[in-house]
């Protein structure tokens, strides 16, 4: 099975979904949830083989690395259990605070899933909202389940049936219904799985073998129906219970594996810190020099006594007794640091500067520079690459990760709450621009850090890519000592990172052109001269892959700046003419196609360019995009959100004439899938509200307008009722005629959920409005409603 990672450690992935995501549950749960739905689809599909996707199977193996859907099953979490608790999380917020229809939408959503997961997710769901929706939700998963002679129950799937059972009880299977059941149980299981089984592993399987093996199978499978037995089931069930030799059962035994004792790995020093501080100079270092017997303690398995933790015992030593003592900080970082022969202690011991220059003390900073210097002096280009090197061995050492930690101290020089003096200003530069120009095996060895396609994680995770991005934070530090201050030192590096191959062994990698791009318009603010005279250094036209790099951080990363816009033209016009490329890189199309494209409207909407015409990249754009249509419907979604978010006062009369006149543009085109996507349009304030009503008045003749996916369809009705109940108090006429158009766009077959507190108001409107054509409106919208199925709004003149 294939591995598919997220774009940063398991740590730093967990933190942001209990921290950001899991909030944003909170408050938008459906939208997260769906969101969510669609990461861990991916994330199975990812896992899986070509062969594999292309058979019918649901299997997923999520029993094993996600046994509960809404805890912890194990003190170590992977990425993957991760993801699913926050999808649980999100969905049970659904539950909580939605409407019956969103919980529909929501439940639609997760049938269309091909995973087992997704089908466990629901069992849970149901399990803890028990009432009339979910009730025939349940029976059809209890009565399509045809495994019960054969396998037994899943976690959810037994706690669902036991718990629906007990709560609805007869009412929720009927007499032949269950006896189908419970017949189909005490038929199985297929004993003969079980004696082929025994008899290849050389063991006899016997009757009375047969006989408790059955007897605890239908136990464990006629559990969950406890409540519910009768007659002969019952009487069994009891006498299965009573045994002598019965298993007791809890909700825990159907987990694919039982708890043991767990015990989490621990890593511990080979000497205690404070034993190593009682030895002198000399002695410590033949003892971090020679020490190499790692292994687990002979008294408890679960702690590790290796070298990471002796050097950790080692930085403890440095920090409290050797930088203290200047005698013993000379043997150590001047006359002897040569003598040091794994790296991992030279690492250490620039963590232990870090942390001083953390803490304020900027006393020995001279020094530490000089160490810093030293050990960026140590490449690892000549290494074999069959040859293992790492930081811990002392006959093939590797310099790397002492090579970042210089990067990291360099970074925590730079941070504004730390405020290094503007002495250290040549000398940060000049251990900055060793950094950006040196050999790094990662990206020179096209040895990946993570394994992902993101280019900019993977150079920041790269003490060269770290480096070029410290550049950027180089020039914030002496802005922030003098903010008239020119910061001349970048250009000249940046200028040798572009040079070509020929003149410099290490050309740019792809993952450099993605900090690169991201930063162009700082640079650009600090000489819009020579930004413009290397555009192409930092968008190369002739290398597609790096310039994609390039350009898609720089749109994801910037916002659109009106008065630069002319030097990076030319970047939008290739990025137009190669949209089928970014298409095929980043099948999303997030990334790169729909944020260029929020660019491109911000960029007509400052009346850079016109509406239409050769000169207008967003004419442009249509053009170029218009067998994937899709790309339409997400840029007209993502303008109404931001005029959702654009309070009044920000918008002026302009801005205003530009947006109704791109709007009519489109109706003009009239393109469905685009125009559905006016629900946050009627939400915009920044419009007025006439307006609003006027535009979506007219969108609803367009033909098609409705979504034919059940899901999409119930939410293009659910969230303009809710924005045309809020304007119905001034603007009575004009809703109750767009609520009529709404529901008349229906089919009368429709099962579209229709929220009847919203829907009898509007209503009740109408029929009380002085204008006949209103109140006519309203009676024609709730005989049709009527026809619907919607018999709750008959009563909506009283």
């Amino acid at each position: 099975m294939l591995n598919p990672a997220p774009k940063f450690d398991t740590w730093h992935y967990q933190e942001v979904l209990a921290k950001g995501i899991r909030p944003l549950a909170d408050k938008e749960p459906f939208q997260v949830a769906r969101m969510l739905i669609d990461a861990t689809a991916s994330m199975i599909r990812l896992g899986r083989r070509q062969d594999e996707l292309e058979s019918d199977t649901s299997r997923d193996f999520s029993e094993v690395w996600c046994p509960k859907l809404n805890q912890e099953k194990r003190n170590y979490r992977n990425t993957r259990e991760t993801l699913i608790h926050t999808l649980t999380y999100a969905c049970e917020k659904v539950y909580e605070q939605s409407p019956e229809a969103i919980i529909a939408s929501l439940d639609s959503t997760l049938r269309n899933q091909r995973w087992n997961v997704f089908k466990r997710l629901r069992q849970y769901l149901y399990a803890l909202h028990l009432n009339e929706l979910t009730k025939p939700w349940i029976r059809e998963l209890i009565l399509e389940h045809g495994d019960y002679a054969r396998q037994q129950h899943h976690y959810e799937f037994q706690q669902m049936i036991q718990l629906s059972c007990e709560h609805f009880g007869a009412e929720l299977l009927t007499e032949d219904e269950r006896t189908q059941i419970f017949d189909a149980i005490l038929s199985g299981p297929p004993m003969e799985n079980y004696r082929e089984y025994r008899e290849q592993m050389g063991e006899e399987f016997t009757e009375t073998d047969s006989d408790q093996l059955k007897h605890n199978f239908h136990h464990k499978q006629l559990r969950p129906f406890a409540s519910v037995l009768f007659g002969e089931y019952a009487t069994y069930f009891e006498e299965l219970k009573s045994n002598d030799d019965a298993e007791e059962i809890t909700d825990e035994t159907y987990l694919p594996f039982h708890t043991s004792e767990v015990r989490t790995i621990t890593s511990r020093s080979p000497r205690s810190s404070e034993e190593l501080s009682r030895l002198l100079d000399e002695e410590l270092l033949d003892y971090i020099n020679e020490w190499q017997d790692e292994h687990r303690d002979r008294d408890d398995w679960s702690i590790d006594i290796n070298i990471p933790t002796l050097a950790e015992a080692f930085q403890s030593v440095f920090t409290e007794s050797i930088i203290p003592a200047d005698d013993r900080l000379e043997f150590w970082i001047e006359k002897n640091r040569k003598r040091i022969v794994r790296p991992i202690y030279v690492k250490s011991a620039i963590q232990a500067m870090r942390e001083q220059v953390e803490g304020g003390s900027f006393e020995q900073l001279d020094r530490w520079f000089d160490f810093c210097k030293w050990v960026i002096s140590h490449s690892d280009e000549d290494r074999e690459e069959d040859v293992h090197h790492n930081d811990t061995l002392r006959e093939n050492p590797s310099w790397s990760s002492s090579r970042r930690a210089v990067c990291d101290f360099v970074e925590v020089c730079l941070k504004d709450e730390v405020n290094v003096p503007i002495s250290a200003r040549k000398q940060l530069v000049k251990i900055l621009e060793t950094l950006c120009i040196q050999f790094d095996w990662a990206l020179d060895r096209n040895q990946p850090v993570l394994l992902n396609s993101d280019p900019l994680t993977e150079a920041i995770n790269t003490t060269r890519g770290r480096a070029l991005d410290n550049l950027s934070n180089f020039v914030s530090w002496v802005h922030r000592h003098d903010d008239k201050a020119e910061v001349h030192e970048i250009m000249p590096i940046l200028e040798k990172r572009f040079r070509p191959e020929a003149e410099y062994p290490h050309p740019l990698t792809i993952p450099e052109y993605a900090i690169l791009g991201m930063n162009y318009w700082q640079i650009c603010q600090l000489s819009q001269e020579w930004a413009t005279e290397h555009r192409s250094d930092f968008f190369p036209q002739d290398n597609i892959p790096a310039w994609q790099a390039a350009f898609g951080t720089f749109l994801s990363y910037n916002r659109p700046y009106k008065p630069a816009f002319d030097i990076v033209r030319d970047e939008f016009e290739f990025a137009l003419e190669h949209l089928d490329y970014l298409e095929q890189q980043n099948p999303s199309g997030r990334e790169e196609i729909d944020t260029l494209t929020e660019h491109l409207f911000l960029y007509y909407l400052w009346d850079v360019y016109p509406l239409t015409g050769d000169s207008s990249l967003l004419a442009r754009f249509y053009q170029k995009s218009n067998d994937e249509r899709k790309h339409w419907a997400t840029l007209f979604d993502n303008i109404g959100r931001l005029l959702k978010n654009t309070d009044k006062p920000q918008f002026n009369e302009n801005l205003e004439d530009r947006t109704i006149a791109f709007f009519e543009w489109r109706l003009e085109v009239g393109e469905p899938t685009e125009l559905s996507e006016f629900t946050f349009w009627l939400e915009a304030e920044c419009l007025e509200a006439k307006w609003r009503l006027e535009a979506y008045s007219k969108i609803l003749d367009v033909p098609g307008i409705l979504y034919t996916d059940q899901s999409k369809r119930e939410m293009s009705v659910w969230f303009p009722l809710q924005s045309l109940h809020t304007m119905l108090p001034e603007h009575t006429a004009q809703v109750v005629k767009c609520f009529a158009k709404l529901i008349h766009s229906m089919p009368e077959d429709s099962s579209i959920f229709v929220s009847t507190d919203e829907a009898r108001a509007i209503l009740k409107a109408g029929f009380d409005h002085d204008n006949e054509s209103v109140r006519n409106a309203a009676e024609d919208t709730q005989e049709k409603l009527l026809r619907m199925g919607h018999l709750s709004l008959l009563d909506s003149d009283d």
